[in-house]
């Protein structure tokens, strides 16, 4: 082989893992950007200055600010709803269909993820579906619609007695309280002077249950 090609497949080589760790940087930068300015305030510009990246990696990776985002949510959507659904997929075998038991499911598949990376991804994921920007949420809607679909179902099997009004006042609770920590925790901590690092989201997840399932299953 001569000495020609052989460069440039040294080159091709070489150029793979710093596209590789050029991309992952800016997925990256795009989850801080986003939690720090929200969907409609983050720009390019600003995760490529983050990421130490040129504004040429977004064409080489992505067409648009949306494509991006579409791959920036999906990534930390898709974990979470699988693990959610494995947990409905338990409660559905063990026929324990309480609210208790199904809310600890869908809340622990993503509370009880301790490495500060998995905290970060459900940080993205309830921020992302409370965003206001119309964009956001037509790439949230779809990502959420089946698990949310499935919770929806499990929980009016849960509480029967419950009339329509009722029942869509119950979902405001449970899903307040699964995305309200996570989006705006901070911000009621520090009104109250409380170390929001302090908690242990595992445990966390066992006294939402507990609150949620008790105050549900109670008769309107």
């Amino acid at each position: 082989m001569s000495e020609e090609p052989l460069r440039a497949i040294e080159s091709a080589t070489d150029e793979a893992p710093r596209e590789s760790s050029s991309r992952q940087r800016f997925l990256e930068a795009a989850d801080d950007q986003f939690i720090a300015n929200g969907y409609d305030r983050c720009t390019i510009r600003a995760i490529a200055a983050q990421a130490g990246t040129s504004l040429a990696s977004l064409s080489r990776n992505w067409s648009s600010k949306r494509h991006l985002f579409e791959e920036v949510f999906k990534r930390h959507f898709d974990p979470i709803h699988a693990a959610q659904n494995a947990g409905f997929d338990a409660i559905e075998a063990s026929g324990d269909i309480t609210v208790r038991a199904i809310v600890a499911a869908f809340f622990g598949a993503a509370l009880a993820r301790e490495e500060a990376a998995l905290r970060k991804s459900h940080r993205v994921y309830c921020m992302a579906l409370l965003d206001p920007s119309d964009e956001a949420r037509g790439i949230t809607r779809p990502l959420a619609a089946p698990v949310r679909a499935r919770l929806i179902a499990l929980l009016r099997r849960a509480l029967p007695q419950l009339d329509e009004k009722r029942f869509f006042l119950a979902m405001n609770v449970v899903l307040g309280a699964y995305m309200y920590p996570q989006a705006h925790g901070e911000r009621l901590a520090g009104i109250m002077g409380f170390d929001l690092a302090s908690i242990d989201w595992s445990e966390a997840a066992d006294i939402l249950a507990d609150m949620i399932g008790h105050g549900l299953a109670a008769k309107p």
